[in-house]
């Protein structure tokens, strides 16, 4: 097993929304989804161009909340695979970072996994 951190407080995350964290220099490395007492964790790079999905901070999430959006070219993201439906990359996904929840807290891997995995 390898080793963990705890990311956020479940609590922190607002029910069916998103939240960028891990925040490095302007852009958060993460974007968490929230569905109920699921968390879906994936890196903040849209493997269109590699760049930040979100149009402002914390706004991944589709208007009506059922999907990831990569707002610099119209990307379309499952929010529990991935998978990009719609748009420049369709076909390809999101770099998974898995997440567990544990006495109310969210843990991932200590270390992030590589957009080049």
């Amino acid at each position: 097993m390898c080793d963990e951190r705890v990311l956020c407080e479940l609590d922190d995350l607002p029910d069916g929304g998103s939240r960028g964290l891990l925040r490095e220099g302007l852009d958060d490395k993460l974007c968490v989804v929230r569905q109920g007492g699921e968390v879906f964790v994936w890196l903040n790079d849209c493997p269109h161009e590699h760049r930040p999905m979100e149009y402002r901070q914390d706004r991944f999430l589709s208007g009506d909340g059922q999907h990831i959006v990569c707002y610099a070219h119209s990307a379309h993201f499952d929010i529990r695979t991935g998978y990009c439906f719609a748009g420049p990359c369709t076909g390809q996904h999101l770099t998974k970072v898995p997440a567990r929840i544990e006495n109310g807290k969210v843990w991932i891997p200590a270390e992030l996994p590589s957009i080049f995995d």
